[in-house]
């Protein structure tokens, strides 16, 4: 395993640490997260939900019914607003990459839902569909 990775919010009220290693790194075109981002998609760090432990703060949640009929709830500073993650029901959650301290340190190999993308959407070409 690497070096514990850190991230937060915009503000910095939330803070947490990832201890694992990633299971996938993706980026996703569903309309779930089309709307929660109000970009062409989202930049998912997922890792196992064991592995993140909040350091700071305590994030609002939402709780959504995916596409797919899966419950998801969603972390976010209830202060700035920053979209912080995503825990599933099959025990993954969903690191918003962007709030990573190091954000270089995402590197998607996957991505999922491009048929759901807008026209205008700036899909990687290069990565593998799944």
């Amino acid at each position: 395993m690497a070096k514990p990775i850190e991230g937060g919010c915009y503000c910095g009220e939330v803070r947490y640490r990832i201890t694992g290693d990633p299971v996938i790194q993706l980026v996703c075109f569903c309309s779930d997260c089309l709307s929660m981002t109000g970009t062409d998609g989202y930049a998912g760090y997922m890792v196992d939900s064991d592995d993140l432990q909040l350091l700071k703060g305590e994030p609002s949640t939402f709780e959504k019914i995916s596409e797919e009929g899966r419950p998801v709830i969603k972390h976010f500073c209830g202060t700035c607003g920053s979209n912080l993650w995503g825990v599933t029901s099959f025990g993954l959650t969903s690191i918003a990459a962007g709030t990573l301290d190091d954000p270089s340190l995402f590197r998607p190999t996957k991505k999922v839902f491009v048929k759901d993308a807008p026209d205008w959407a700036r899909v990687p070409h290069k990565l593998e569909e799944m």
